[in-house]
């Protein structure tokens, strides 16, 4: 099998010498492959997507044209994730393996890679291929580690493990994966109903009254309508958080919200941002914390 490296950074990926990079973006920055370049994310240009401009790239793991990689041929990648994995897939087990006839399937990861997670609903996708890719976040949610962010890891193991899983989901219609993504699907509209509170426009705000029930990534409703943004309040761990449901359209930025509320150290980036963690936090920060992002978005 091919060595699939992560490299979390242009400047760690520029020290490699990969024949297939997918989804190995850095913002503007493309880090190309000898062979083939899977990108997407651009804006204009040779890998902006197809959801972006007439014609453009699809996404790595819906593409037809990644070539086959051998031996001890270099795969970069960026991250990990649905997209990237399946692109990646399409170089080791080539563009005929079995999983790649659940065509269905892969134009729904295509659909939440550019559109979000939370908008699942709008995609019209087959029941089977929803049941699918539950099963897949169930397995993901552990399944799927974290790499270092300074220095380049091997991720060989991890793209092997993901495409066995990915077979048993697809090919073998694995009942206890399957069984696994419908716990995990009830367990998040659990938490989405528990922690909702209220909508003001288009911000979801919520209210957590357990450390490990993190929602900022639940961007529609328990009435299936999607939001902008959320932001939440955790009780027990006296912490705000405010998200956004696709940063790179909008304006308003969540770190920079939080720091003109609660002052430089409360931290983030663009799309998620909270306050300082020494600051005990309570409905008065939440409620001025959305009132922000309302004015922020204009909603």
């Amino acid at each position: 099998m091919p060595t699939v490296v992560h490299a979390p950074s242009a400047t760690l990926a520029a020290t490699l010498t990969p024949v297939l990079t997918v989804e190995a973006e850095y913002g503007p920055v493309v880090a190309e492959g000898s062979r083939y370049t899977a990108a997407h994310h651009q804006a204009t240009g040779p890998f902006a997507g197809r959801h972006i401009v007439a014609g453009g790239r699809p996404s790595p793991c819906n593409d037809p044209n990644i070539p086959s990689v051998h031996g001890d041929e270099v795969v970069l990648t960026s991250h990990l994730d649905l997209d990237t994995v399946g692109g990646v897939l399409r170089a080791t087990k080539g563009q005929g393996h079995p999983i790649f006839q659940r065509v269905g399937f892969w134009e729904l990861a295509e659909f939440l890679d550019v559109n979000g997670a939370h908008r699942l609903a709008a995609a019209g996708a087959d029941d089977d291929d929803v049941r699918a890719i539950y099963g897949w976040w169930a397995w993901a949610k552990t399944g799927l580690p974290r790499f270092p962010r300074d220095a380049v890891a091997d991720a060989t193991a991890v793209i092997e493990a993901a495409g066995d899983v990915l077979a048993r989901i697809l090919v073998g219609c694995d009942n206890d994966l399957l069984k696994a993504g419908e716990a995990f699907r009830a367990d998040e509209a659990a938490l989405n109903a528990r922690t909702f509170v209220r909508r003001d426009g288009d911000v979801i705000v919520r209210r957590a009254k357990v450390v490990g029930d993190f929602c900022n990534h639940l961007y529609v409703d328990p009435d299936g309508s999607p939001a902008r943004a959320v932001v939440s309040l955790n009780t027990a761990f006296r912490s705000v958080t405010v998200s956004l449901a696709d940063p790179d359209k909008e304006t308003v930025s969540c770190r920079d919200l939080v720091q003109t509320l609660w002052g430089p150290e409360a931290g983030g980036h663009k799309g998620i941002g909270g306050g300082p963690r020494e600051v005990a936090f309570d409905d008065t920060h939440l409620e001025a914390a959305v009132s922000a992002m309302v004015a922020g978005l204009g909603a």
